[in-house]
This record gives structure tokens, C-alpha cells and sequence, in this order.
């Protein structure tokens, strides 16, 4: 896992995340030609500009990063060395640059954006040898030496799993070892009920390893008893709501020809109606759930299920909760300043995984978040009986 990973580790993992990057870039332009233009929406980026933005990250963080090595406590505002791209800084700074100007900023073409990716990863590789050399030296300060380098993996991966949800909305076709987590296990088609007892829960990170902002510091939680389904809710399950209350269904399914379709990269195939329903906004799962009398479980409850019971699958789609995207008490801001705090106060938060999230990024304790009308995720979501 990359938030405990040492330096061998983190090799291997930047390098299955890039092919994996590049893999989707070919399949992108198989599909939109080798400028890869797609249209002005709030859900989509441009994927050239997606691409030269990971490698800039990786860039600003390491390779012109002169206190790397500082991990969770360097300063974010010192100075960084030239970039190797013209006026980077001005073009590829997410925290910086509007959305909707993103369509206008010159950028290198499909080639010079390869470049600028092989580049920065080389360098970042070249760098790593010196992080395993501080950790072999300084074993003690590992998880400050590695901190960017596991900060710049799970970055990338994001960017990838981002990249399989625009891929949907453009029905662009992918494939398999892109788009989805080798391995992956299907849910099973029974869904039980799972009883757990009041108890004490801590929610959030804690020990060594890498952790994002808004998991740490890690608090205490008081849970009364509660019961919660053992997997997400199902296509079959979503379906009876939908036609006991007429709500919309999400945009990628139809029904054809007496049945219900799955729509999207490029193709149409029969519904799995077993598997958890996905682009479901919050919105959609509270209205299930004030239907079938159930409610949404809380972060903690989802967390503290997910850590003891066995038989809680999940891992096939994000998960909504209860909750809002707020900082746990004595929250301090990472380097990566805008990771978090900007998003507080008007986003939900998701707990597990989809089926596009890379290995590494799956673990329970990890805070996702998206406005609560958003149906482009794979979301779903699970409940739990509301008690009398």
C-alpha cells in the first residue's frame, strides 16, 4: 500500500500508475484524435491539460522542490526552482487557474505533453534513490522522506480514476487494464444485515504513514448500536424505488428492447441489475432512503463496519454517507494547501472505492467528497435501519 510503502515500493507504483496514464492517453486519442479536445462542461478537463498538470505536480513538489525531503513540514510558499515548461506555474496550478479557462491555455501537443510526463517521472525516480538512501540512513524520518513521493502516486492515480469517469460522459471506449482495479472482486448478489453494538470508534488516521489533511488529527466517536446492509444497494433494489416513485434514473442507463442497458465507453450491454447501482448522486440516495424507510450510515458507522465485519463488501463503487466534508477538530493544513480546506462545509463525504480506483488509493480510513447532485462519480451507496 502507498501510504506505508518504502522506497522500492514507490518505485514500482509510479511506474504501473504511469502506465496506466498512458495507457488511458492512447485510448483517449483513439477516440478524439490526438488533440484530445472535449467540450466546455463543470465535469470535464481537458486531457491534455489533465496530463501536463500531473507531471507538473510532480515537478513542483520534487523535482524543483529543494526541501523534498521535509515531508509534511516543508513550506509551501518557499521558493521552487525553473520549471522545465514555459511559464508552467501560470498554466498548470489547479489551485491557481479558473476551470472554465482551462480550454484557452497553450499547452505542448500530444508529443511534447509525453515528454514533459517522461521528464518529470525520470526525475522524480532519480530523486527516490535519494529518498531510500535517507531512509536506509535515517530510518526513523522514512515517512517524512517519502511523503511527496506518496503524495505524487496517489495524485496521479486520482487523476486516472477521474479520467475513466470522463470517459463515460464522452462514451469514449476503454480498455479492461485501463479503466478497471486488477483483481477486483464482485459483490455477491445477497445482501444481509449486519448488527453491530454501541462502541467507541476512531475515526480517522493514526500511526505512521501518509495521511491526507482532513484525515488527521484522528478523533474519537461514541456509536450507538446500529444495523447496516452488508453491500451497496443493488441495480434490482434501486429499480423497485425508481418504479414505485417514477425518480429519474441516472443518465447512463436506458431501458431498450424490454430491458434495462448499461450505457457509456462506447458500447451498450445488458444491466447487471446483482451489481451495486453507480452514478448515484446524494441527492438520488436520500431519496431511496426516505422510501424505503432506511437511512444513509454515518461516516464512522461506515468506517467501524468496514474495519470489523468481514462480511461488508465494498470496494465497487464510492460510497455517499450522512456526513459533510468537514476538518476533524485541531485540523492544520498540509503542503498541498488546497487539497481540502476548500472543499469543506459544502460536499459530502464518500467512503471505499470504485472499480476505476487504483490498488493503492483503497483503504477504508480515506475521505472522499463531491457536491451532493453529482452523478458523473461512480457513486452508490449502502443503508442502514433507522431506528425506532
Amino acid at each position: 500500500m502507498a501510504r506505508t510503502a518504502n522506497a522500492a515500493f514507490l518505485r514500482d507504483a509510479l511506474l504501473r500508475t504511469r502506465e496506466r496514464t498512458l495507457g488511458l492517453l492512447e485510448d483517449y486519442v483513439a477516440a478524439l484524435g490526438s488533440d484530445c479536445k472535449v467540450p466546455r462542461r463543470p465535469e470535464l478537463n481537458p486531457p491534455l491539460w489533465e496530463l501536463c498538470h500531473v507531471a507538473w505536480f510532480q515537478d513542483w513538489w520534487l523535482a524543483r522542490n529543494p526541501d523534498w525531503a521535509l515531508g509534511v513540514q516543508c513550506n509551501p510558499d518557499a521558493p521552487k526552482l525553473e520549471s522545465r515548461l514555459f511559464n508552467a506555474d501560470a498554466r498548470l496550478n489547479s489551485s491557481t487557474i479558473a476551470h472554465d479557462t482551462r480550454w484557452e491555455i497553450g499547452l505542448p501537443d500530444l508529443q511534447g505533453t509525453r515528454e514533459y510526463l517522461a521528464a518529470s517521472l525520470r526525475d522524480t525516480l532519480r530523486l527516490l534513490e535519494q529518498a531510500d538512501a535517507l531512509c536506509a540512513s535515517d530510518p526513523g524520518n522514512a515517512d517524512q522522506y517519502l511523503y511527496f513521493f506518496r503524495l505524487c502516486v496517489l495524485h496521479e492515480q486520482m487523476h486516472n480514476e477521474a479520467a475513466v469517469f470522463m470517459a463515460k460522459l464522452l462514451n469514449i471506449q476503454l480498455r479492461p487494464h485501463n479503466a478497471c482495479r486488477p483483481g477486483m472482486q464482485e459483490c455477491s448478489s445477497e445482501s444481509v444485515q449486519l448488527h453491530l453494538p454501541a462502541s467507541q470508534w476512531t475515526l480517522g488516521w493514526q500511526g505512521e504513514g501518509f495521511a491526507f489533511d482532513n484525515e488527521v488529527p484522528a478523533c474519537v466517536v461514541q456509536l450507538q448500536a446500529f444495523t447496516i446492509d452488508s453491500r451497496p444497494v443493488s441495480w434490482v433494489q434501486y429499480l423497485e424505488f425508481v418504479q414505485a416513485t417514477q425518480h429519474p434514473m441516472p443518465a447512463f442507463v436506458a431501458f431498450e428492447n424490454d430491458g434495462w442497458i448499461n450505457l457509456g465507453y462506447g458500447q451498450k450491454i445488458p444491466l447487471k441489475l446483482s451489481a451495486p447501482a453507480e452514478n448515484i448522486s446524494w441527492l438520488d440516495a436520500q431519496a431511496y432512503c426516505q422510501w424505503a424507510g432506511r437511512r444513509l450510515p454515518t461516516e464512522a458507522e461506515w468506517e467501524y463496519a468496514a474495519h470489523t465485519q468481514a462480511y461488508m463488501q465494498w470496494g465497487q463503487v464510492w460510497e455517499w454517507t450522512a456526513n459533510t466534508f468537514l476538518p476533524f477538530d485541531g485540523f492544520k493544513m498540509h503542503p498541498y494547501v488546497d487539497y481540502s480546506k476548500p472543499w469543506f462545509h459544502d460536499r459530502k463525504v464518500l467512503k471505499g472505492a470504485s472499480w476505476a480506483t487504483s490498488a493503492e488509493m483503497v483503504h477504508p480510513k480515506y475521505r472522499n467528497y463531491f457536491q451532493p447532485d453529482r452523478q458523473d462519480v461512480l457513486s452508490g451507496f449502502r443503508t442502514c435501519a433507522v431506528n425506532r
